[in-house]
């Protein structure tokens, strides 16, 4: 689509869009080319959801990253994508092999473009909602023993561990209860008929609201 002009909007399908995301996204994308996700408690870009503008420079990007991961089918593309953005990871690959980064810039991960896991709580800005551990802590694929997990995710590790130890039927995720909630309300003119109409979801996000940290995590 970026050579025929089209610019794109990538969506993963664990996410929830609570809004039509084009005048948030009209909003943000001036002075910048691509768009990425990012975590509120982790300095972590994000590729479950991006927005590219067709430009010949970004269609070469994008390009040449593909072409590097098709190259090297051992690297998990979320690294891949925030090395050629000169990003906090670092994958096998020369400088030379770079291409030049795009001018790009983040959502707003505070209570508009959110992972489940933490935001700031403000209804009203709220567009959609990704249901992934913004930290990429799975994508480093480390065993429990790692002496470099954080001790919060080794805390969270055990908690799980213990819940699935108790409850032999496991509950539904969170992004089954909003997608099978959603799709049995009928009526829904704004997101707040949606709130209103099932306050089991509200309740959810409610329960991971969070104080924006000082300093965030490292990625993973």
């Amino acid at each position: 689509a970026l050579q025929l002009g089209i610019d794109v909007m990538w969506l993963d399908f664990d996410i929830f869009l609570v809004r039509h995301p084009g005048p948030s996204l009209s909003a943000a994308v001036k002075g910048f080319d691509v768009l990425m996700g990012y975590d509120l408690e982790s300095d972590c870009i994000c590729n479950g959801f991006f927005y590219i503008r067709a430009r010949k420079h970004t269609h070469l990007w994008l390009f040449e990253l593909l072409r590097w991961l098709y190259d090297h089918p051992y690297e998990h593309d979320q690294r891949a994508l925030g090395a050629f953005l000169n990003y906090t990871e670092r994958i096998a690959a020369t400088p030379e092999e770079l291409p030049p980064v795009p001018r790009w810039h983040v959502f707003s991960e505070e209570s508009t473009f959110i992972n489940f896991g933490s935001w700031l709580g403000n209804y009203k800005e709220l567009v959609l909602v990704h249901f992934v551990d913004g930290s990429a802590f799975s994508l480093y694929g480390r065993p429990t023993w790692d002496p470099s997990i954080p001790a919060s995710k080794k805390r969270q590790m055990e908690h799980l561990d213990a819940g699935s130890q108790e409850n032999e039927q496991e509950l539904p995720s969170a992004m089954e209860a909003f997608y099978g909630t959603a799709a049995n309300v009928t009526g829904l003119a704004t997101p707040e008929a949606l709130w209103h109409r099932a306050p089991s979801l509200r309740a959810l996000l409610d329960g991971k609201v969070k104080v924006k940290p000082q300093k965030r995590q490292k990625c993973g």
